[in-house]
């Protein structure tokens, strides 16, 4: 084995070694704590973006729910007969029938030209037959599309920026420390031998 180079590990001249290491330390923790923050941010706003409507099996349910961007609303109900006819309707004005399937669940897709004629909050109506023969109606009111972008879309690229950021500073920190940049010499040695 190779003697190992003393000079390979000094520290610039003029910087003591605590002064160095107390710089990097800082560094460290500042690194660290918007790392901390970053993460308490991402899980917070993981949290808060808007679920997808869930479709359960309820009897008495009408879901309602913008699809493909907002270009289409979902229209779904539950407790129809199984493969019976169904009106659906916006405000008065008839849109299409359609048949339930074999559990008596209604999903029809309304495209938004037929939707946008009436404003947020018009009802939409299923009209129908139960199971037992008897009349359902179920009426609820168009959502609002959304308008605008949340803080979730936001997220990747906020990480990103953040990243960069955190690559700069080690970076430029790692310059300015005058840390030497090559192997120590014994691997220097170590590589003349071999060849």
């Amino acid at each position: 084995m190779g003697k190992l180079d003393p000079e390979a590990f000094r520290y610039p001249v003029g910087m003591p070694h605590s002064r160095c290491m107390l710089k990097l330390a800082a560094a460290r923790r500042i690194v660290a704590a918007m790392l901390i923050l970053l993460g308490a941010c991402a899980s917070l706003l993981a949290v808060a973006g808007p679920a997808a409507a869930a479709v359960s099996s309820s009897t008495d349910k009408l879901v309602l729910t913008w699809a493909e961007g907002g270009n289409q609303l979902r229209v779904t109900g539950f407790g129809y007969r199984a493969r019976d006819l169904v009106e659906v309707r916006l405000g008065s004005s008839p849109i299409q029938q359609t048949r339930g399937d074999e559990n008596g669940r209604i999903e029809v897709d309304v495209p938004q030209s037929l939707v946008g004629t009436g404003a947020s909050g018009t009802s939409i109506v299923l009209a129908g037959r139960s199971a037992s023969g008897a009349a359902r109606v179920l009426v609820s009111a168009v959502p609002p599309q959304a308008t605008g972008r949340g803080p979730v879309e936001v997220l990747p690229w906020a990480l990103g920026a953040l990243a960069a950021v955190t690559l700069g500073l080690g970076a430029r920190l790692r310059r300015r420390s005058g840390h030497p940049v090559a192997a120590p010499g014994g691997y220097r040695g170590r590589r003349r031998l071999a060849v």
